[in-house]
């Protein structure tokens, strides 16, 4: 059974939450994400705190679905095909394909709307579980988590 690690670190409220590393290759960005794995969330997304770190042109982004999050308007904007890298538990490669990897832009991008959203990572969605074969074991009380290799 192969096994990604996660961490758990407090979140929303004190409560313990899931995250996973790995690294995201896309068309000029190559950079390591943590992203919160949510169950709760139907789609994959890099989010508001990596994009504007990455110091894309989201001002030209300003396309796509309109979606909710945090209580924030987004465009999910197609950004391209992209390889997740991830580490397996014994230090194997499980590398996967998106395409395409969406991401957060905000509808509004003024300064303090910018700070404002800061806070907001990275999500793995059910998505992208499904589509790899990949469960969730997440254990709040013991503050452990991993993604298990399905198929």
């Amino acid at each position: 059974m192969t096994k990604i690690p996660c961490s758990t670190r407090k979140y929303i409220r004190g409560e313990f939450f899931p995250f996973v590393t790995f690294f995201l290759s896309v068309g000029p960005l190559n950079r390591s994400i943590e992203a919160l794995v949510d169950t709760g969330s139907p789609f994959t997304v890099l989010g508001p705190r990596d994009v504007l770190t990455s110091r894309l042109p989201i001002t030209k982004m300003k396309k796509g679905e309109t979606v909710s999050l945090a209580g924030y308007q987004f465009f999910r904007h197609p950004f391209g095909k992209a390889t997740l890298t991830f580490r397996t538990e014994v230090g194997e490669i499980f590398r996967v394909e998106l395409d395409p990897l969406y991401i957060l832009v905000p509808t509004r991008t003024d300064r303090l709307m910018m700070r404002n959203l800061e806070h907001i990572p990275s999500i793995i969605g059910n998505d992208f579980l499904r589509t790899h074969g990949l469960a969730l074991c997440f254990k709040p009380s013991k503050e452990e988590a991993y993604l298990e290799v399905l198929s």
